[in-house]
Order: structure tokens, then C-alpha cells, then sequence
């Protein structure tokens, strides 16, 4: 009998939580996961951000639920999980999209700007996956993808902060993954290049810079949306069961040279 590979990519009955889905990458996440079936807590800084993904969730004709809340909280994220956990019984799928900038060169980095760019790209991601991969270690399965940068490999001026958190995101997805692996806990990470949000305004809006970006990428162009959900959806479903420990460049070639 011939095995229907396309079942590797359902995920009916499955629970996803996604971070940073107010918009952009993470709204787009969060409503890949639910038109292949899983359900969705769609989660933010701000609640109305959260709850129009929890909406667009919804008309997939899955459950979506909204929450808003601090990712640099380490009590926050506590709240989090545990609202999770009433409202879905189980969390089978965790993205952690959230994220921020501050851009400085390094002699001018301001202490504050540096302290919260951390606490948010790479402490609260790691508190996140924390909690959630408890839960997942309990019932001994669950997907784990952290969302990172080409910045993790590339010294772009001005990115000192948010280089050094997405740096370290990669390191410490490392060490998740092979400490839970044995309890069937994958763990891996998506790096984008550019990709056409909100998020990269202002380098389309200097078209000097953007010349410049697209001529260091093969491919010519910037990345969309769609481009990093393709990675996050392999990463969710069963077709990943045996990767662990990854990162994946979502780049059009840029880190190849």
C-alpha cells in the first residue's frame, strides 16, 4: 500500500502557540498552522494585534485564541503558558516569533537599548521555550522552532545588539535540542533574510540601501512572507520528526558568499 506523504504536513489536532503574531511573519505563522489544521494561540505585545490573528485563525475554521503579554516577564510568560494550557489542554507546537531592533553602532550602544533587546529576542525566548518544553517533555513530543536572523552569522554594522540575541537564539536552540531530544522534543530555528513587513520600512524606503542589500542577494530579491512559513511548516509537522538541532537560512542565497 503506497504511504500518502501528504499526511506528514497535516496538523489536524494539533496546538500551536506562536509569539510576535500581531503581524507580519508571526501573523502569517500562526495562519499557515491553521489552514493545516491546528489549532492556534495567537500571542503579542498588544491585544488587538493578537486578537485580529485570533480572528483570521478562526476563519480557517479552527479554534484561535488571543493573548497579550510581556515576553521579557519571566511571571508574564509563567501567566502565558497557564492560559494556555486552560484554554487548549496541550501545546504540541511553539514559534517564537517575537522580536525587536535597536540599531546602533557599538561605540554608541546605550545600555537600556541593549539590555532590552536581549531581554526580549533571547531571554524571553528562552523562559518561552522553557515552559512550553516542560509541558512538552511531559507528554514526550512537541516542535520547538525559534525565529532568528541572518544576523546570527553576519556582522551588519549597526546590529550589535540584535546580532549578539540572535547569535545566542541559535546556541541555545542547540543545547534544547539535544537535551530534548531523548524525549521526542525537536527543536530548530528559521533565520530570514530581509523579508517584506512592517519590520524593514525603512531599507525600503532608502533605495541606495536597498540596491545595495538585493546586489548581496543571488536571488534579487527580498524575501516574503510566505518564504519563512514554507520553513516553519516543514519544522511543525511530522515530515521533521527526525531534524533536531538545525538552522535554516531563509535568505535567497544572501549568506552563501
Amino acid at each position: 500500500m503506497a504511504t500518502n506523504y501528504k499526511d506528514m504536513f497535516d496538523l489536524e489536532g494539533k496546538v500551536a502557540v506562536v509569539t510576535g503574531s500581531g503581524g507580519g511573519i508571526g501573523q502569517a505563522i500562526a495562519c499557515a498552522l491553521a489552514d493545516f489544521g491546528a489549532d492556534v494561540m495567537c500571542a503579542s505585545h498588544h491585544p488587538d494585534k493578537a486578537q485580529k490573528t485570533a480572528d483570521m485563525v478562526c476563519e480557517y475554521g479552527r479554534k484561535g485564541s488571543a493573548f497579550a503579554f510581556d515576553i521579557s516577564s519571566v511571571s508574564e510568560i509563567d501567566r502565558f503558558k497557564e492560559a494556555c494550557l486552560k484554554g487548549f489542554g496541550k501545546v504540541d507546537i511553539l514559534v517564537n516569533s517575537a522580536g525587536m531592533n535597536r540599531r546602533d553602532s557599538v561605540v554608541d550602544i546605550k545600555e537600556e537599548d541593549f539590555d532590552r533587546v536581549i531581554e526580549v529576542n533571547l531571554k524571553g525566548v528562552l523562559f518561552c521555550c522553557q515552559g512550553f518544553g516542560k509541558e512538552m517533555i511531559k507528554q514526550k513530543s512537541g516542535k520547538i522552532i525559534n525565529i532568528s536572523s541572518i544576523s546570527c552569522l553576519l556582522g551588519h554594522p549597526t546590529r550589535g545588539s540584535y546580532a549578539a540575541s540572535k547569535g545566542g537564539l541559535i546556541q541555545i536552540s542547540r543545547v534544547m535540542a539535544t537535551e530534548f531530544a531523548p524525549y521526542n522534543v525537536c527543536v530548530n530555528a528559521v533565520s530570514p533574510a530581509a523579508i517584506d513587513t512592517p519590520f524593514i520600512d525603512g531599507l525600503k524606503k532608502d533605495r541606495g540601501r536597498l540596491d545595495r542589500e538585493l546586489e548581496r542577494i543571488p536571488m534579487g530579491r527580498i524575501g516574503a512572507v510566505g518564504d519563512v512559513v514554507g520553513a516553519v511548516l516543514f519544522y511543525a509537522s511530522r515530515a521533521s520528526d527526525f531534524v533536531t538541532g538545525t538552522n535554516l537560512f531563509v535568505d535567497g542565497g544572501r549568506t552563501v558568499d
